[in-house]
């Protein structure tokens, strides 16, 4: 272990300063008793102090680490745990003890607390220990992250971890596995005997000490990152008895086909647009659909596949071979509305390989067109606005266009041309929701850009918060007006006490970053009558009325 400092203290003075110099001795000693590295941060996470053995682990002096990210010692799967953990901290004061995995060769499991500590007359600081742990092997977004039964990650997260670590030139490779018949044993399946075999799935993936990351993409279809050369066999294998635990189960079987995590000679941020597509293809139509994207090819095939559909694609989006209807978004007061949502439906097209809105957005991702789609999407909505008195619309736009100072550029230029045509068509009565279909790479040109939006008096929501745990990173770093409560929580929070806390939690850490909620998929009174007594200000759900034409509008 290397010593805290290398500097020597002076000599007490006194038996009172003599008396101080011992105790923070103590101080030292007993934190290191229990800690590999002593951290110190400000509350957004760049660390100001560094103890302990950062040499013996990342081959670099602590002092090397000042002035970086906290995420930057720890793994890419670790991330979003920590993010959220971090957007807590504020609500909490603290970091319970919560297991990550350290970002050195070894890919070392640890144990990481913090403390807020706060001083008179000093900025607030966190204090952080992290600890090894022996005896656990790493689990990849541990604690803080949205799991599923069996700790199976949500796909959104997934989807971020597999990106993550093609970005970080990561070893590692992405198994496709689909439970073919999985419907007809759910339908034969009580509830609770659903729960008890999708547990043991769930356990037999994301159990196996060679799985850094597993996911479920859909019912029935899991994605699975393991280092290049492990025993995947073994996996299906574990799968397989999960489900022959179950009799309904018998007649199924298990399909498995690997992706590499290996980008070659394409282009990083290429590659990771390929990456997305495939995966919610896979998501979306399983292995046939996989196959059909060209993920038989690796990340090159399926780009290769995707550009055959480039043209098509971007005639498509010119000549706006889609339609937008709106949905109301309340408050939950008196019902009245707020404004309206624009929801995307594309209309069929040749050579264009789509069958939902989902699967048109991702594949425009994937061919480099999403810029291309918002600012489609975004014309349309102006011009639907034009037969429009007093009613404000909600575009989607991805992070890949906010991340783009290009983009913010004619966004703004857009907008100072609407505040020149009047009152009718004033900036303001537009806003602009941040979808979380793909990773936001560069959060200071998205913060730069909602910043520059805000400005100007457009408002800014945060979709699908809950849907991933990127939500609370983004939350953290950006300034938002709306977050945008995702419709499973809603459901959730009606069922059990449990799932409804952690609701509650969730919009009081919006509420304090000075964003009111937004609840959608409201179906039902009883969950309109929850979300209210939850402290949610708006929503939005065919409770209060289905996507259609904006009044006025013909």
């Amino acid at each position: 272990m290397r010593s805290v400092s290398t500097t020597p203290h002076p000599p007490p003075t006194s038996n009172a300063a003599r008396a101080v110099d011992v105790t923070m001795e103590r101080y030292v000693g007993f934190a290191f008793a229990a800690a590999e590295l002593l951290i110190e941060t400000d509350l957004d996470g760049t660390i100001s102090f560094a103890a302990g053995a950062f040499h013996t682990r990342f081959g670099e002096e602590a002092a090397s680490f000042l002035g970086r990210p906290l995420a930057s010692l720890f793994s890419p799967l670790s991330h979003d745990a920590l993010d959220v953990a971090l957007a807590l901290i504020g609500h909490t004061g603290r970091i319970a003890p919560m297991q990550l995995v350290l970002a050195d060769p070894a890919a070392t499991p640890v144990s990481m607390g913090a403390l807020v500590m706060r001083i008179p007359d000093r900025p607030a600081r966190l204090s952080i220990s992290v600890g090894l742990l022996p005896n656990a092997p790493p689990r990849a977004g541990s604690a803080a992250a949205k799991l599923l039964p069996g700790g199976l990650t949500v796909a959104a997260d997934f989807m971020r971890n597999a990106e993550r670590l093609l970005r970080g030139g990561s070893a590692s490779d992405v198994s496709l596995v689909e439970v073919k018949g999985w419907a007809r044993v759910r339908e034969a399946l009580s509830g609770a005997e659903r729960r008890s075999l999708e547990l043991a799935m769930g356990e037999a993936l994301a159990g196996d000490e060679d799985v850094s990351s597993a996911g479920q993409m859909a019912e029935g279809r899991f994605g699975v990152v393991m280092p290049k050369g492990a025993d995947v066999a073994r996996l299906v294998t574990r799968l397989e008895a999960a489900l022959q635990s179950s009799p309904a189960a018998a007649h199924t079987s298990v399909e498995r086909a690997g992706l590499a995590l290996d980008a070659q000679d394409v282009p990083s941020p290429q590659a990771a647009r390929a990456l997305r597509y495939a995966l919610g293809r896979f998501a979306e139509g399983g292995q046939e659909a996989a196959r059909a994207a060209g993920a038989s090819g690796g990340l090159a095939g399926i780009i290769a596949s995707a550009e055959q559909h480039t043209v098509a694609m971007r005639a498509a989006l010119r000549e706006r071979r889609f339609r937008l209807v709106y949905q109301p978004v309340v408050r939950m007061s008196d019902r009245s509305i707020h404004h309206y949502e624009a929801l995307l439906r594309p209309i069929p097209t040749p050579n264009v390989p789509m069958q939902n809105t989902q699967e048109f957005i991702t594949f425009a991702e994937a061919v480099g067109l999403s810029e291309e789609l918002d600012w489609a999407v975004l014309e349309t909505a102006i011009d639907a606005l034009h037969s429009t008195v007093d009613v404000s619309v909600a575009v989607n736009m991805s992070g890949l266009s906010m991340q783009n100072p290009e983009y913010r550029r004619r966004l703004l230029s857009r907008l100072g041309e609407l505040r020149q045509e009047g009152s009718k068509l004033a900036a303001s009565r537009l806003l602009i929701e941040l979808t979380e279909t793909a990773e936001i790479a560069d959060l200071h040109e998205a913060a730069s850009s909602m910043e520059q939006l805000r400005s100007v008096g457009v408002p800014v929501c945060l979709d699908d918060f809950g849907a991933g745990a990127a939500a609370f990173r983004y939350l953290r770093a950006f300034g938002v007006d709306f977050v945008k409560l995702d419709g499973e929580y809603v459901r959730a929070a009606c069922k059990n006490k449990r799932d409804r806390a952690l609701v509650a939690s969730m919009i009081e850490i919006a509420g304090k970053s000075g964003a009111a909620v937004v609840a959608e998929t409201i179906e039902t009174e009883a969950e309109a009558a929850v979300m209210q007594e939850l402290g949610v200000t708006f929503g939005q759900g065919w409770l209060f009325g289905k996507p259609g034409l904006l009044p006025g509008m013909r």
